[in-house]
């Protein structure tokens, strides 16, 4: 079994969301096979040279376990290779002679070798294979508006740098197996590469650089990277930190290597130790994000901007436990991507900052979710594998990330984490599925969680919560007590659910429930200390629910997923200011969305979304759109106040998104700065900053952002206080 990583990006800039993905490049045409039954040992012998793009390389194949030997060894290799040599045992063997079985198909050379029945072999056969070749897919950028796939390549030797990976089928790979590795590269001098392990021996002589790596433990494939990397290390509590970064990004080691510390820091203390003797942030040159055993592999666009945060570096940290250490059963779905979603992306802000934040990325994932996995094309989380689509991420990250989130709310925090710890333990080196997490859970817990798993692993969607119907009752017998009962009705499929309840009263003070609700109704009933004035269904969203469009607050990614949608740029506009905005049009224009012409804004805002480009009061769709901001937001020709507060640099840029005026399910957003400069700061990455309602920048930094309110919440219920 053979890896092949994941990237997030947006616009080219490749993001760390989910950074880890596997594909069977060693059997073509199948989604999934069964783990490993052969361990297999390599011994790679590798000297790269990138001006000319080639390889040389020499594997000797052993065995960790010779009972497990195969009769017919099966090995896939490169079709760009020619094959100079084979050996069993150190007798050179050939096709004609030795049963020898190469076919070339499917860009790959397939190699059956007969080991079993041969008398010369003994018990423990070595087979030893050199080879030579071209190595040049150039990567290629793929189009989009958002992220869906990374740049493309099956792997490249190049002057700008060395990517080899599962794809490349750059050394012999054995069918159905996990392996070991020792690894010694060449390349010239000035150069480094880079790979899994443990970096044993480094050498620098008559003008070539040749390193010694050590990997014992078994992994599914080996990545190696190369180019003219600056290195810095650290030792941490015995592991080795480093740094390969490009000599004009070399001064950000110390901000990488901190951040690594930081995030082992947390996990080692939360998970157990870390698995691997080093841990590397290595620079790449093309735009990826990869989580690799012992190494992550980020974009040098995403280098130069210090993505240290934890849905990007902190993720690939979790990786080295989730999908590296303790490995993915892929036919059986993808559970890896929801649980280092999770820990990342969401854990580590709930543990280090404020509520308000930990509360704002349940939202989005809840949001995500809702925006992108609707009609026919949702699917259960047992049937996510990778990600291609926004779908994908919306099911296999965002959701699947919520699971664990509803699993801790039902087990408990004790019995969630050492359920994780479990997980780990019994394990490492091993494919664990969804059933070996519910076996986990089952035992940490002592309790049936099947339906827990039936409901949230192998059925699609979520569940539909309102409120039927509310009443207040004054209590006779107890004068100044209330008796309220809500009445929570959900769609079928029914969810087996626990559903919290917040009651506010006149004095700003807050009553907290929970209840169960498994059918179509259940009627709560709550003692108050007062007559309440409001009654909230999961304010804080500690439930994954199918929500309205109108139940969500204004985005830009509302516009970015409603079927009608439309963008406007006034034909009026300075010529420089324009010419600020054609990068965002050309993103449009390449998803096939054409801004719209004068002749199209004659009957005015119609029944759909819109994105503004421009200042909402020089057009009189701009200003019929910029109504439903209008609470929160005034406006100038040179200034924009948000509740209450004024910007009005020109340096400044500003991205708002309002309620449509006549239709909740739509929304209008505005893109405008106060100079030139300041939009074109902005626009190349307009679409990363599609979830929040209400953004200034300075310097094309973000300086403030807040999430506006949904314009219908069903579970808000106002009462009477009186």
């Amino acid at each position: 079994m053979t890896r092949v990583p994941h990237y997030h990006s947006f616009f080219g800039l490749h993001v760390l969301l989910t950074l880890h993905f596997i594909m069977l490049v060693i059997a073509p045409n199948a989604l999934a096979i069964e783990p490993p039954s052969v361990l297999t040992h390599h011994h790679l012998i590798v000297t790269l040279q990138p001006h000319n793009h080639s390889l040389t390389a020499e594997d000797t194949i052993t065995f960790h376990h010779p009972v497990g030997i195969p009769d017919v060894l099966e090995l896939y290799l490169n079709k760009n290779f020619l094959i100079d040599e084979i050996r069993l045992n150190d007798s050179i063997i050939s096709p004609e002679k030795d049963q020898i079985d190469i076919q070339t198909q499917d860009g790959e050379h397939r190699l059956q070798i007969p080991l079993h029945g041969t008398e010369h072999l003994g018990s423990s056969p070595s087979i030893t294979i050199r080879y030579h070749g071209m190595i040049d897919d150039q990567p290629k950028g793929t189009p989009g508006l958002r992220f869906t796939s990374p740049d493309k390549t099956t792997g490249y030797i190049g002057p700008e740098g060395v990517y080899l990976t599962s794809e490349t089928l750059w050394f012999p790979t054995v069918i159905d197996a996990l392996a070991t590795f020792q690894v010694r590269t060449t390349v010239p001098s000035g150069w480094e590469s880079v790979t899994q392990g443990k970096e044993t021996s480094h050498i620098t002589s008559q003008g070539q650089t040749t390193s010694e790596w050590n990997m014992p433990r078994p992994t599914e494939a080996l990545t190696l990277a190369a180019n003219q990397f600056v290195k810095k290390e650290r030792l941490w509590n015995g592991i080795t930190l480093a740094t390969y970064l490009f000599p004009e990004d070399a001064q950000l080691a110390e901000q990488y290597l901190d951040a690594t510390v930081m995030y082992l820091d947390m996990y080692t203390q939360l998970l157990g130790p870390y698995p691997f003797s080093k841990f590397a942030v290595v620079e790449n040159f093309f735009p990826s994000g990869i989580g690799l055993p012992s190494f992550t592999l980020l974009g040098n666009r995403i280098i130069k901007r210090g993505y240290t945060q934890p849905y990007s570096l902190g993720h690939e940290i979790v990786h080295s436990w989730f999908g590296n250490s303790v490995f993915n059963h892929f036919s059986n779905g993808n559970w890896v991507e929801g649980l280092t979603t999770y820990l990342s992306n969401y854990y580590y802000e709930e543990v280090h900052a404020s509520e308000g934040t930990a509360l704002k990325k349940r939202q989005q994932m809840s949001f995500e979710y809702n925006l992108y996995a609707t009609g026919e094309k949702e699917y259960p989380v047992r049937k996510f594998h990778h990600k291609e689509t926004r779908i994908d991420n919306a099911i296999g990250y965002q959701k699947t990330a919520m699971l664990f989130h509803m699993l801790r709310q039902e087990v408990g925090d004790e019995h969630f984490f050492n359920g994780i710890r479990m997980l780990i333990k019994k394990w490492t080196e091993k494919h664990a599925d969804w059933a070996a997490i519910q076996q986990i859970f089952t035992e940490t817990t002592g309790r049936d969680l099947s339906w827990f798993f039936t409901q949230w692993v192998d059925q699609s969607g979520a569940p539909s919560i309102n409120v039927a119907k509310t009443e207040v009752i004054e209590n006779i017998p107890t004068p100044g007590q209330f008796s309220v009962n809500v009445t929570l009705a959900q769609e079928k499929p029914y969810y087996r659910l626990q559903v919290p309840i917040v009651m506010y009263f006149l004095d700003g003070t807050t009553q907290h429930t929970r209840t169960s609700i498994h059918g179509k109704k259940q009627v709560v009933n709550i003692l108050t200390p007062a007559r309440p004035t409001q009654v909230l269904i999961d304010p804080d969203f500690m439930v994954l629910r199918r929500l309205t469009r109108s139940q969500m607050p204004p985005m830009l990614n509302t516009w970015v997923t409603d079927a009608r949608q439309s963008v406007w740029l006034d034909e009026k506009l300075p010529p420089k200011e324009r010419e600020a905005y054609q990068s965002i049009l050309q993103r449009l224009q390449a998803q096939g969305t054409e801004p719209l012409a004068k002749e199209d804004l004659q009957e005015g805002l119609q029944d759909r979304s819109y994105l503004i480009l421009g200042h909402p009061l020089k057009s009189d769709l701009g200003q019929q759109g910029f109504a439903g901001c209008k609470d929160r937001v005034e406006i100038g020709n040179d200034w924009i106040s948000i509740q209450g507060k004024r910007y009005d640099e020109p340096n400044m840029a500003w991205l708002i998104s309002c309620p449509h005026p006549n239709n909740p399910d739509h929304v209008v957003s505005f893109f405008h700065g106060f100079s030139p400069s300041a939009i074109s700061r902005v626009a190349r990455l307009l679409f990363f900053y599609g979830w929040d309602s209400y953004l200034i920048f300075q310097n094309g930094q973000v300086l403030t952002r807040d999430l506006g309110d949904p314009p219908i919440n069903h579970l808000d219920v106002l009462l009477d206080a009186a």
